[in-house]
């Protein structure tokens, strides 16, 4: 190659060069291929990015139609006059509250059921509501109605619970006698917005909803 030619081919080679740094890596991208090939700087989808939740595990929760909060994260039970204990929910999809489900027993079958305060939280935000036992028991220890309560409302909506929330409770003994010897707790959310707007009005929880009272 005579020394012409050879100044020509690497003036050539040196405007390509600047042509793709100027055009930038996706000019390295074959025509009508929309993502950087596997191999490429980029990740090439597969239809699952952003997936926290496979969909059977999806459809088997909302199937169920109820969470459990039964997770201690502070405190302890039974609890002790004076003192709290603070419940979760284990994580799953996300999911809209609804009513929900307490029942508890006192020491020495109590009635002090005014001395229970129950506050809702989403995370360590709290939800616009305070309650208490007496809104649950009668003092001859019967269940009031149904026995269900709305989940309180957040910033005056219905509250959905994010994938990454986590729907907590704190039950608080403000007495000083009579224990909290056990708790069982569970959210509904089968229909759960119609169920909590029919109980937040003062009806009952499930009027209104599939399978419940007309």
């Amino acid at each position: 190659m005579d020394t012409e030619t050879q100044e020509k081919m690497e003036f050539l080679g040196r405007e390509i060069a600047q042509n793709l740094a100027r055009m930038g890596s996706t000019a390295m991208v074959p025509a009508g291929q929309p993502e950087l090939p596997a191999c490429g700087l980029g990740m090439p989808k597969i239809g699952c990015e952003n997936l926290l939740y496979a969909p059977i595990t999806v459809a088997r929760f909302y199937r169920g139609g109820r969470t459990n909060i039964d997770q201690v994260v502070e405190g302890q039970i039974p609890v002790a006059p004076g003192s709290s204990v603070v419940l979760s929910q284990p994580a799953h999809p996300p999911w809209a509250t609804g009513c929900y489900v307490l029942r508890y027993r006192l020491a020495n079958n109590a009635n002090n059921h005014d001395d229970i305060k129950i506050e809702w939280f989403v995370d360590s935000e709290p939800l616009d509501a305070i309650q208490y036992g007496s809104e649950i028991y009668n003092n001859d220890n019967t269940v009031i109605g149904e026995g269900k309560l709305p989940i309180p409302l957040a910033m005056g909506e219905h509250c959905c619970i994010g994938g990454n929330n986590r729907l907590r409770v704190r039950i608080t003994h403000l007495g000083n006698a009579n224990q909290i010897e056990n708790i069982r707790l569970h959210v509904e959310h089968a229909n759960s917005v119609k169920c909590c707007s029919a109980c937040a009005s003062g009806r009952s929880c499930q009027r209104g909803c599939q399978g419940g009272e007309k």
